[in-house]
């Protein structure tokens, strides 16, 4: 009796531990919704923000540098995570030669995550230096006809990380805006903490939403005094490229 329960309990143990060693990877979508404020987020559309009116025209931002942390501490590292979010009207690029066409993209699937339960996202703001001193290497999305290289940065041609454009008007002025990040000392990670731990595998897809509010991205901004953010307004522009970090927040997780 003694060595027939030993060989049922080893047999059970085995099988558990050969189920959990052989469930397959899974996948999420992790959905990207802009706001401003409580208000979704669209162009052509006015928004008040400190007292300002603000009409868009577009919001485009790389989203880099993706991994998952697990219940266990065990950090998932997705290959090739250069991911292009945005919501835009058409884009000239290089000068004229080519038309990056209007898209709204809010959406990134990632697949073949290894099974378990995770707790913690991570992910950045923008390209490493690696690709971003690097046009020619590519990964994930990286193109020079996305429409987000700048030559004027650099002493060689390198990504925006981060572009808003539009008008503002605060009263009789109105002016025309363009924020954008960039340079490697702006490129700008952070961690969010899933308010559950959500469950991923071949069995068990997962999406979590998390929203970017522009008026968290442009707090403390004066973009009357300064319309134009970029490598002349150094200052400024890591500000702009720190307040993204503060601006994305996990709001649901299925």
């Amino acid at each position: 009796v003694f060595l027939f329960l030993s060989a049922t309990i080893l047999l059970t143990s085995c099988t558990k531990s050969t189920s959990e060693v052989l469930e397959a990877p899974g996948q999420t979508t992790f959905k990207f919704d802009a706001h401003v404020g409580s208000a979704d987020f669209a162009l052509k559309t006015d928004f008040v923000i400190s007292g300002r009116t603000y009409n868009f025209d577009k919001l485009r931002y790389w989203v880099s540098n993706v991994s998952l942390v697990d219940t266990r501490g065990n950090e998932y590292k997705v290959p090739n995570s250069y991911f292009l979010v945005e919501e835009t009207s058409a884009v000239t690029v290089q000068d004229g030669a080519y038309t990056y066409p209007a898209k709204k993209r809010e959406d990134v699937s990632i697949q073949g995550i290894p099974a378990g339960e995770y707790t913690t996202i991570k992910l950045s703001i923008g390209v490493d230096s690696i690709y971003n001193n690097n046009l020619s290497l590519q990964s994930g999305e990286l193109s020079q006809l996305s429409g987000m290289t700048n030559v004027s940065w650099m002493w060689h041609t390198s990504y925006i990380f981060a572009s808003i454009t539009g008008t503002i008007k605060d009263g009789a002025t109105s002016k025309t805006i363009k924020a954008e990040t960039g340079l490697n000392k702006n490129f700008k990670s952070l961690t969010l903490t899933l308010p559950s731990a959500v469950r991923i595998s071949s069995t068990k897809s997962a999406a979590i939403g998390l929203t970017l509010d522009l008026a968290k991205v442009l707090n403390g901004l004066d973009l009357i005094t300064t319309p134009t953010i970029g490598a002349g307004q150094a200052a400024v522009m890591s500000q702009l490229a720190t307040n993204y970090t503060q601006a994305i927040t996990v709001t649901s997780v299925q």
